[in-house]
């Protein structure tokens, strides 16, 4: 049976297809290209195609949203504070667009693993604002892996974004968002004209 998301990847894979001439491309190099598609009712839709989407770091989002798993496979592990007998602090970093740390704070406990996700072909997860979560790919697989987004761009939820380690010192890399140039627009129109296929689109 067709999921709610389902249908929603099938209708803006079938719009930007169609419009592509207009549809903002974006890649963040290293790690991913991104497809705007559109947006309606304050949720703004996208296609990521991530050429490596293992995010070791312990990190939350501005927006919540929902991702539904086209291609690839990966664990999401969530993350929280936990206070325990000892003195141990967590290092709580802020991170502005393009991951750059600026000031962190020290708060106390241990970060501890809380839950696990895998995520699928088919699948959906919902991240929340106040999740903090790091991503890695699934064993002996690639970290490539295709995913349709749901964001919610209601201000009222918009969130400050962190990182948090256990240590004072992070890699966290920088990510620039740059527009897509002409070889990279049409890798990204193949891989949707090659996952139009799996779902028939025309």
């Amino acid at each position: 049976m067709e999921t709610s998301m389902e249908h929603k990847c099938i209708h803006w894979l079938t719009y930007v297809l169609r419009n592509w001439s207009n549809t903002d491309v974006r890649t963040v190099p290293g790690v991913m290209y991104q497809v705007l598609c559109g947006s309606d009712e304050g949720i703004q839709y996208r296609f990521h195609w991530f050429w490596d989407c293992e995010e070791t770091y312990i990190h939350n989002h501005r927006y919540a949203f929902d991702t539904y798993c086209i291609e690839g496979e990966y664990v999401e592990r969530i993350w929280e504070i936990v206070l325990g007998d000892t003195e141990a602090v967590t290092y709580c970093f802020s991170r502005e667009p393009g991951n750059h740390l600026t000031s962190f704070m020290n708060v106390c406990g241990t970060l501890q693993i809380v839950e696990c996700h895998s995520h699928f072909p088919g699948n959906v997860l919902h991240v929340r604002t106040d999740q903090f979560h790091s991503i890695s790919p699934m064993n002996g697989l690639n970290n490539r892996v295709m995913t349709f987004v749901a964001r919610r761009l209601d201000s009222s939820i918009k969130e400050n974004t962190y990182i948090l380690s256990s240590t004072a010192t992070i890699e966290a890399p920088i990510e620039t968002i740059l527009v897509a140039t002409p070889e990279e627009r049409q890798a990204m129109y193949c891989k949707l004209q090659q996952i139009s296929m799996s779902y028939s689109v025309n």
